[in-house]
C-alpha cells in the first residue's frame, strides 16, 4: 500500500504557495507514474485548441487496465480556463467542459481509471488552470465527477525498494518569468502570458475566417507565439500570391497560348513554311501586347513579393521583440527553462513549487509547459546522474518550416502528443517519453507546397501505435 501523510484541502494553504512544504509519497515497486500535461482541454466555440479525444481515450483506458498501481499525475495545463469567457449559469468552468458531448468519453474514462483499485489521480495547477486554485467549486465539481482524488502544487515519490531515488514533477511555469504566478489563491494575480491569450490570441480569433485559406482562429496553434505577426503576413503573402497565380498568369499564360496557336494555324495556311516558334511574326502586335502585359505582370510580382518580405522582416522583429528568436522548437524559451531545472538540480536550491526537497536531491524532474517534449541526462559532480523529463502536450501545432528562396515560412501543421512514465525495473529507475503519432490535416496552397518544395516533413501513418520516442535508466545507488 502506498503512504501518504494526510493533507489539507488547498483553501488552507493556497494563500502563500512559497511556504508550502512538498510531500514526498512511497510507491510500492510496481508501481507506474504517469505524467500528462498541456492538453489544454476546454475554451469557447472557436477557441478551443484540444482536439484529440478519442486517443487520450484510448492512453486512459490502456492504463486502467495496467497490471500494478498507478498513478496519473495531470501535470498542469490539464484544462484550459484561458479560454473560456463566462460560464453557463449554475455552472463552472470545469463543469461546462466535463459535461460537453465530444467529450463525454474521455471523461468517462478518467473516472473509470480514477475508480479502479490502486489508482490516483493528481491534479497540479498550470499558469492556464490556476483557477482550479481559487476557485473552490471547481475542486468540489472535479471530486464529485470522481475525476481527481487529491490537488497538489507538485509531486514527489519515492520507490519503496529504492528509497534514495527522488522523483519530482511540477508544471513549470515558475520557470517562465512571463508566465510566473506568485499566489495561486489571488484570482488578480495575472501573468503576462495570460493577457495575451485572454486580451490578445481570443480578440483575434473572434475575427474568423479572412479568405479561404486564411482563418484567425487558427491563430491559437500557432508555435511557438512569437510567430504569430510572422504566420499571419505569411498567409497574406501566399494568399495573394496564389490569386495573383490563378487570376492573373494563368490567364495570361492561357491566353498566349491560344493567341500561338492561332497564330500558326494562320502562317501554315498562309505561307506554310514558318515554324511553330516564328508564326508570331504573322500576328506581330499581338505578341507585343502580350510582351507589354507580361512585363507589367513581371514588375507588379516584384514589387509584390519585395513589400512582403519587408513586412516579413518586420514581423519577425516584432516577435522576437517580446520573446526568444522564433524557430520550430522555440529554441530560446525551451533552452532557457532546461537551463533552470538543470541549474536546480546542481544546486541545494528547491523547485519553485516544492519547497523542503533540494535539487540535488532530485533524481527525475518531469515538467511540461514549453509544449516541446524532450527527455535529456544529467551529470552531477559527484558522478551521480538525474533525468530531466518534458512531457510535451496534446496539441496540433502550426509549425515554421523556412521557405526557399528566402520567403516567408510556411506554417505546416502537426499533431504533437506525448507523456512521460516513470516506474521501477529490478533495480533501476527508468524514465520514458512516450508518442502518441498521429496526422495531421493539411490544406496548403499549391504555392506553399512549392516554397518549401522538398523540405515538407513526413506525415505518421493513420492508426500507428503509440512508441516510446526516447528513454533513460538510473541504477539503485547514487
Amino acid at each position: 500500500m502506498r503512504q501518504v501523510e494526510e493533507r489539507p484541502e488547498p483553501e488552507a494553504i493556497i494563500r502563500d504557495t512559497a511556504s508550502l512544504p512538498a510531500r514526498v509519497r512511497t510507491l510500492p515497486s510496481d508501481a507506474l507514474v504517469v505524467f500528462l500535461s498541456d492538453t489544454h482541454i476546454g475554451g469557447d466555440p472557436g477557441r478551443d485548441i484540444f482536439e484529440s479525444p478519442e486517443e487520450l481515450t484510448m492512453l486512459l483506458e490502456e492504463l486502467a487496465a495496467h497490471d500494478g498501481p498507478v498513478d496519473l499525475v495531470l501535470a498542469g495545463d490539464f484544462f484550459d480556463f484561458l479560454q473560456i469567457g463566462e460560464a453557463p449559469s449554475g455552472e463552472n468552468r470545469a463543469s461546462a467542459t466535463i459535461s460537453r458531448p465530444e467529450y463525454r468519453g474521455l471523461f468517462s474514462a478518467l473516472r473509470s481509471f480514477a475508480g479502479g483499485e490502486d489508482r490516483r489521480v493528481v491534479y497540479l495547477p498550470g499558469n492556464h488552470d490556476a483557477e482550479v486554485w481559487w476557485n473552490g467549486e471547481i475542486r468540489r465539481t472535479l471530486r464529485g465527477e470522481g475525476l481527481v482524488d487529491e490537488f497538489a502544487f507538485s509531486y514527489a515519490a519515492r520507490f519503496e525498494s529504492v528509497p534514495d531515488r527522488l522523483v519530482y514533477c511540477e508544471h513549470g511555469n515558475q520557470f517562465d518569468p512571463a508566465n510566473t504566478i506568485k499566489d495561486y489563491g489571488d484570482p488578480l494575480d495575472t501573468p503576462f502570458g495570460d493577457h495575451v491569450v485572454t486580451d490578445v490570441v481570443r480578440r483575434v480569433v473572434t475575427g474568423g475566417r479572412i479568405t479561404r485559406s486564411f482563418d484567425l482562429r487558427e491563430v491559437n496553434k500557432v508555435f511557438p507565439l512569437a510567430t504569430i505577426p510572422e504566420w499571419i503576413a505569411g498567409r497574406v503573402f501566399y494568399d495573394l500570391l496564389g490569386r495573383m497565380a490563378t487570376r492573373l498568369l494563368l490567364p495570361l499564360l492561357a491566353g498566349y497560348a491560344v493567341y500561338r496557336i492561332l497564330a500558326y494555324l494562320l502562317a501554315v495556311s498562309s505561307e506554310g513554311s514558318l515554324s511553330f516558334w516564328k508564326s508570331y511574326r504573322t500576328l506581330p502586335g499581338v505578341q507585343v501586347v502580350f510582351g507589354e502585359i507580361a512585363w507589367d505582370a513581371l514588375l507588379l510580382a516584384t514589387v509584390f513579393v519585395l513589400f512582403f518580405l519587408a513586412i516579413r522582416r518586420t514581423a519577425a522583429r516584432l516577435g522576437s521583440s517580446f520573446t526568444a528568436p522564433p524557430a520550430e522548437e522555440r529554441p530560446g524559451e525551451v533552452r532557457d527553462s532546461v537551463e533552470k531545472t538543470r541549474t536546480v538540480l546542481l544546486s541545494e536550491v528547491h523547485p519553485p513549487m516544492g519547497r523542503g526537497i533540494r535539487g540535488r536531491e532530485i533524481d527525475v524532474f518531469v515538467s511540461g509547459h514549453t509544449h516541446v517534449p524532450s527527455l535529456s541526462e544529467l551529470r552531477r559532480e559527484n558522478g551521480s546522474g538525474a533525468v530531466v523529463v518534458n512531457s510535451g502536450c496534446w496539441l496540433r501545432q502550426l509549425r515554421p518550416i523556412p521557405a526557399r528562396l528566402g520567403g516567408p515560412p510556411v506554417f505546416v501543421p502537426k499533431f504533437v502528443q506525448t507523456h512521460a512514465r516513470v516506474y521501477l525495473q529490478d533495480t533501476e529507475v527508468r524514465a520514458e517519453l512516450w508518442e502518441h503519432p498521429k496526422p495531421a490535416p493539411r490544406r496548403l496552397r499549391p504555392v506553399e507546397r512549392l516554397a518549401i518544395l522538398g523540405r515538407l516533413p513526413e506525415q505518421p501513418d493513420t492508426g500507428a501505435k503509440p512508441r516510446i520516442s526516447a528513454r533513460a535508466g538510473l541504477s539503485k545507488s547514487r
